[in-house]
């Protein structure tokens, strides 16, 4: 159960604090090493997916800071202050997933590029046009309109920890999970598996935040009508039952939290 509005934001402080992890320390040389001798269609769809997280976390990172800003101004039952400092935080989670998935590109990919932008760019080549659409240009309009103040924090969160935490990585990585427990890649597979765990609490960071901003009926319709075609959005890479278990969490999440009941009382 989450804690009460009052003290909630620093829950979820003392979460990330049990969370702390350096993506630099994670062992990739036995990666590099396995990576040639899986089959090619194996490495084809890794490739898919790791490369899209390479893209996605960029791009998370780069355009979450007007989420903070947005939540300075916004009327909740929390202090703004502190759900602020929390985006700071899962702020700086994003920059170390980036890393991560940057020295995966990097050592195990071997995707060419001598910078971060160069191997990113690499990337973007083996990544499905819909993932590109929403980290690339959904995103980026989003925060630009929560910067300029033509939005609220429910539009951001909506899209942001829902839509794209919530089903798009989720998705992703349950599909990388999966296909890595064999211990093939190890390295991969534990960052992966480090990245999941932050990511569960920036969704319930991002859930307490809509219950909070008690968002309109016509949103939580937007939310639950995006989630299969963001459930999608891998293509093949992420396996059929993977896409349909994680569209359903959108709406089993949005449930638990009141927020359908909420709607179909309005």
């Amino acid at each position: 159960m989450l804690a009460r509005p009052s003290f909630w934001p620093s829950f979820f402080s003392r979460t990330v604090a049990r969370l702390q992890w350096d993506a630099r320390a994670i062992d990739l040389a036995p990666d590099a090493n396995a990576w040639p001798t899986l089959p090619a269609a194996r490495r084809r769809r890794l490739t898919t997916l790791l490369a899209g997280f390479h893209v996605a976390e960029d791009a998370v990172f780069e355009h979450i800071e007007p989420f903070a800003d947005a939540a300075r101004t916004t009327s909740m039952a929390s202090t703004e202050s502190l759900v602020a400092w929390v985006f700071y935080l899962q702020r700086r989670d994003e920059q170390r997933h980036a890393l991560l998935f940057d020295r995966i590109a990097a050592e195990v990919l071997r995707l060419p590029g001598a910078t971060p932008a160069e191997r990113r760019a690499a990337s973007r080549a083996h990544v499905p046009a819909a993932v590109l659409d929403l980290f690339e240009v959904r995103l980026p309009a989003l925060a630009a309109e929560l910067a300029a103040g033509r939005t609220g924090l429910s539009q951001g969160v909506a899209l942001y920890h829902m839509v794209l935490e919530g089903i798009v990585f989720d998705a992703g990585q349950h599909a990388l999970l999966d296909d890595l427990n064999d211990g093939a890649l190890p390295g991969v597979r534990e960052g992966v598996r480090r990245v999941e765990l932050d990511e569960r609490w920036h969704i319930g960071f991002g859930l307490r935040c809509l219950t909070e901003t008690q968002p309109s009926p016509d949103l939580i319709d937007d939310m639950l009508s995006q989630a299969e075609h963001a459930a999608a959005a891998w293509g093949d890479a992420v396996p059929a039952a993977t896409r349909e278990r994680v569209a359903r969490a959108c709406a089993h999440r949005l449930s638990v939290a009141g927020l359908i009941e909420a709607r179909a009382a309005a």
